[in-house]
This record gives structure tokens, sequence and C-alpha cells, in this order.
């Protein structure tokens, strides 16, 4: 009698009730749900209710990335194709009558497991990295306690040093490296201790506490669990946030790439739930899983190319108007400027604080120029200059390397558009005359892809912090900044009652615009960049769209996006000059300003696509990605080497 009151801990037979994958031609699908149930044995349990029994439960979702169907748009899958990572992922589980009676409080989930999972770091930077799964999880002799038991292991990375010099004016040099650890140590310490000697045994106790094991995997993600007590449940996922730096390298790529390492891809794996529902005796209930998938469809940064060549054309003075604009605004100093441009003022006594009150583009000497504005010597009188600033070959290097650091800082949320779906599973189980249960019936579905729409501004709000001057302070500010955008992603989504049902995932504007983000850094030799042509009847463009592009420069696909992203900044600085040419039509010849009559206005950059056209061809865009269009056969390659007959 006693062996058997301390039997072992019965491992779970689980039974397979439902899925969402069937056994079809094809293979399976990459991302699914499955439903395992079992009715504990009451003898092995110490306490049964009378009207009610225990069914347990376990869920399992292997997750894969998002991708498009090749369906969904052939302009899609040529140039939206790949994995999209999962950010956000959340089952939610209710259980109710089979008859669809409600306003009752039972079934209702009793336990569940994981109900918490949290990433702690340490004050030691780069000296915590939790790695592993959940290992198992146990039901107590109640039958309706789960316990879970995590396997994790911590990584710990140390450091050397050395250094390296020369003798100036010989050929010898010296080298070393060394490591050295020092530790003083001095304590006081007064004890009175107390031993107590208690002998025990583990698998006696196991015996005595756990009626019921199993096995489960997760990946190790932040997760959280709402609901326990009624007829729902859900659980929400997240990826872990990004860590601080450990090293503090001189090269800007060292630490974007430990960065890359660190920074999950998304959730992807096996993710099981455990969870004990309280059903009343002879009654028939279903249990419905539908699990939430968000990805996302991101633009990512390609290698630096710091040898275009400079032409210049339209869109390449609007990329150095926005590079100079976001690094030296109206009302600079020229203190504050990287050359010194105060002493090309004369007479200087005359500046008494100079500062940029708008930046020319002289293109026929290709030089910028600043036109300075400053109070005068005396009250009341202001003065202005023109001054020359850079040679527009320098200015153009310089925006190339803006731009691509300024993509690596950038998160991926900013740049990016969100996408969901929804996976359902509904399960119907009846109950025999002998108590024990049996499905009766079962259901599943799944919707496309479709956009989410943000309520807030993901770049907005979240202001850069000071130009940083080290390479340590440039990676702390960009990793504060992508945590602090992914946690306003996830408070939106865990609040976030469902992703729409059906739609196209190709109708949001901001797909569109990932798109031509990607389109501007096709290669000009690549075959996907269609001549001009092709391309506008690839996008759905009209013949005025056509001839307002072509005027603008755009001679393939490749043009037609560098012609969209440079619009906008072309705009801003003619109205710019435009307010100047009106402002020093105006005060020309004012007393109060002396050297007025002396200022060169700016030139102005005559561009042939407005912001409504621009508004127009992204609408095209964004129809064109719906589907419809069917490409044009690829031209045969010449064979240089084959001789006409």
């Amino acid at each position: 009698m006693a062996d058997e009151e301390l039997a072992p801990p019965i491992e779970i037979p689980w039974k397979l009730a439902s899925t969402t994958q069937v056994f079809e031609a094809g293979g399976p699908v990459e991302t699914t749900i499955s439903l395992f149930f079992h009715e504990p044995d009451e003898e092995t349990l110490t306490d049964s209710e009378a009207d009610d029994k225990l069914v347990y439960f376990k869920v399992t979702a292997s997750v894969s990335p998002c991708r498009f169907e090749p369906t969904d748009s052939e302009l899609a899958s040529a140039f939206l194709a790949g994995n999209l990572p999962v950010l956000h992922l959340q089952l939610d589980l209710d259980v109710s009558p089979a008859s669809g009676e409600t306003g009752s409080i039972r079934p209702y989930f009793h336990g569940a497991q994981p109900l918490h999972r949290r990433f702690i770091e340490t004050g030691v930077v780069g000296n915590d990295l939790v790695e592993g799964a959940s290992d198992g999880q146990f039901f107590g002799k109640s039958g309706s306690q789960l316990y879970e038991s995590v396997d994790s292991s911590s990584r710990t990375t140390s450091f050397g040093g050395g250094a390296s010099f020369t003798i100036p004016f010989t050929s010898i040099g010296v080298g070393a490296s060394a490591q050295t650890t020092g530790t003083d140590v001095s304590s006081t310490r007064n004890v009175d201790q107390m031993v107590d000697t208690t002998t025990r045994e583990a698998s006696q106790e196991r015996r005595e506490l756990v009626s019921h094991t199993t096995n489960v995997e997760n990946v190790i993600t932040l997760l959280t669990a709402k609901h326990l007590g009624t007829p729902y449940l859900r659980f929400s996922l997240f990826p872990r946030p990004l860590q601080l730096l450990s090293i503090d390298p001189s090269d800007p790529n060292l630490w974007f790439s430990q960065l890359l390492r660190q920074r999950s891809s998304g959730i992807e794996g096996i993710q099981e739930f455990t969870a004990v529902v309280v059903v009343p005796r002879d009654m028939d209930f279903c249990v419905n899983a539908r699990l939430r998938r968000v990805c996302l469809l991101d633009d990512p940064p390609g290698p630096p190319n710091f040898n275009e060549s400079f032409t210049p054309d339209f869109f390449q003075l609007a990329r150095m108007a926005r590079y100079i604009y976001d690094l030296f605004p109206k009302g600079t100093p020229l203190d504050e400027l990287d050359i010194d441009l105060v002493s090309q003022l004369t007479p200087a006594k005359d500046f008494r604080r100079p500062v940029v009150r708008l930046w020319a583009f002289r293109l026929g000497s290709q030089v910028i120029e600043a036109i300075v504005a400053s109070p005068g010597d005396a009250a009341g009188l202001a003065e202005a200059a023109n001054v020359n600033y850079k040679h527009m070959l320098e200015v153009w290097l310089e925006t190339l390397r803006a731009e691509y650091e300024q993509e690596l800082r950038r998160s991926p949320l900013e740049r990016g558009a969100v996408l969901g779906e929804n996976r359902a599973l509904n399960t119907c189980f009846a109950a025999g005359e002998d108590g024990s249960l049996s499905v009766s019936s079962s259901s599943r579905s799944v919707t496309p892809l479709v956009p989410i729409d943000l309520d807030f501004t993901v770049d907005a709000e979240i202001a850069d912090l000071e130009v940083a001057t080290s390479v340590r302070s440039r990676a702390l500010q960009t990793i504060t900044r992508w945590n602090a955008i992914e946690r306003r992603l996830n408070a939106f989504l865990t609040d976030l009652d469902d992703v729409p049902d059906g739609g196209s995932p190709l109708e949001a504007k901001r797909v569109a615009s990932v798109l031509i983000a990607r389109l501007a850094k096709i290669a000009p030799e690549d075959e996907r960049n269609l001549p001009l042509d092709e391309a506008v009847k690839m996008l759905g463009l009209s013949a005025d769209h056509k001839r307002r592009l072509g005027e603008a420069g755009a001679r393939d696909l490749r043009g037609i996006a560098q012609a969209l992203a440079a619009a906008p900044a072309i705009d801003l600085q003619n109205a710019e000059t435009e307010r100047f040419r009106e402002e020093y039509a105006a005060d020309k010849g004012n007393a109060l300003t002396r050297r007025r009559p002396l200022i060169a206005p700016p030139d102005s950059i005559e561009f042939p696509l407005s912001e409504s056209n621009v508004t127009d061809i992204r609408n095209a865009v964004a129809k064109a990605l719906r589907g419809g269009y069917k490409p044009p056969p690829r031209r045969p390659k010449k064979n240089p080497t084959r001789r006409r007959k």
C-alpha cells in the first residue's frame, strides 16, 4: 500500500486532438498549431471535485518567419521576397460549452505554464547572456498545480590588452601585451553558527509532491500570460531586448557587427504551452486557439559605396541638401561649423554674431555658399554676406558617409512596415457514456498577411541624443533608440485586440515606401532594373508620369525611385530660395541693412516633379503591388563570339 501511495510521477501520454497541418502534397506549412489533451487518472490525485473534472492541454506552435506568397504580386515577389522576422507572437485560448451558452464561469483555465519570463541585465556590462529552453513541467498531486523547470546558461567573456611603438628615426619597434589581475581583500567576520542536520530523500519527496510530468520546449523570449482563472488565456511573446556592448572599439563597424550578433532576428522555433482546464462532468466543450504572428518588412542598409561618381544631377543635389541642412540647419553660428568661415567676413568687426541664413548651391562653379546674417556693430543695424563653404565634391563624399552611418543607426521599425496574420484552430470535445473525452469536430483557418496601422509615429517622438563624439557613445545611442521604439511597439501590440481579417498585404502605403527604398538601391546593371518604358508599365504609371519622370532624369526603374526620394528635398530648397528672394527684393536698399545689396541670391533647382505628382506616383505603385502585372520576357543576352552568317 505504501508503494502505491509513493508511485513515481506519470509521464503524460498526450493525445493529438487537432492540428492546422494535415497531410497534403507539397510539404508542410511553415507555421502550424497543434492541440494535445490528456485526462488524468483521478485515483492518482489527492483531491477531486464531484461535479468537475480536470483536463490537461498542451498547445505546440511551430513558428517560422513570414513571407509573401508568389500569388500576391509579381512586383512583390521580385523585390519583396525573403523571410520576414517575427517581432511578436500571441496565443489566445478560450474554452466554452459546445452548446454556445454564455454567462457561465465554467469551464475555465485553472493553471498554465509558462506564466512569466523576464530578461534581467546585471551591472556588469556584457556579462549576462541567458540561453536555453524550458526543460520540463510538473503537475502537483492535486492535478491542478503546475511547476516549471528552466534550463539556462550564462557566458562571460574577458579581454586582454597590448601596445606597440616604434623609436623615431630608427627601424626598432617594441611591442608588448599583458593581462594582470591584482586583488586586495580585507575583512572581519564574527559568526555564531548552529548546524541542524536533516536527512532527506529527494526521490521520495518528488513522488509525494508530483503526480504528472511532461517535457516542453520553448525559445527563451520575453513572455507574459493573462486572464488565468477565466475561460480565456493569453500568452504574449517578444524577442529579448538589445544589450549594452561589452567592447569599445575604434572601428564603428565592429560595434555594429556585435550589435547584429546580439540582436534577435525574431521569434522562430518551437513554442509549447500547457494548461489545466476545469470542466463540468458530462459537458461537451470547445477549445479555440488563435495564433497571431506579427512580422517586419525591412529595408536593411546595403554595403557602403564611397566611390559613387558625382554628376551632379537632381538626385545627388537633393541628397546633399538633406545632409547639409540636417548637419547645420538655418541659424547655426559660423563658429560651430566644421571649417572657419568667420575669417572670410570683411570687415570682421561689423559681424557681431554671424549665423547661416541659407545654403546656396552654385551649379555653375559647383561651390556651396553660406549666406550669412549677423547683427551689425551699431544698434538696429544688420549685416549680410556670401561666403564660400566647400566644393560640392567634398560635400558629396561627406553625404555618402553620413547616409551610410544614418542607415546603420535607424531602427528597422523606422524604415520598415509591420505586417500581421491570424491562424485559428477550433476543436470541440464530446463526453462519452463512461466520461472519457473524444474529439467531435475541428476546423482551421488562416488569414493573409495584412499591414498593421500603427497609431504612433515611431521616429517623431523619440529625439536623437546629442551628436556623439565617441564610438561607444554612438553605440549606446543606437541601442537606446532601438529599445525605446521596440518597447512602444510591444505596448501597442499587447493592447491590440485583433489583426484585421481579409484584404491584401500590399495595400498599405508604408509597404510601397519600403519597395521604393529597395528600388533606389538596385545596381544599375541588375537585370531587374528595367528601362523606363517597361518600368512605367510595371508600376502602372500614366503617360504624364512618364513624361515628368523623364524630364527629372529617370531612365530606368532605379531612377524612378531616386526621383521620388529627391523631390521633397528639392521642393524644400526651392521654397527656402523663393522665400529668401522675396525678402531680398523687399529689403533691397534698406538703410538698416548696409550689405544686403551685395548678396547674390541662391540658384533655384528646376525639378519637374511636384509634391502632388510624387503622391500620385506613390499611390500608383501601391496599387500595382496588389497584382495584375506580368513582367515582360527577358531579352536574350547577345553572344559576342557568335558570328553572323
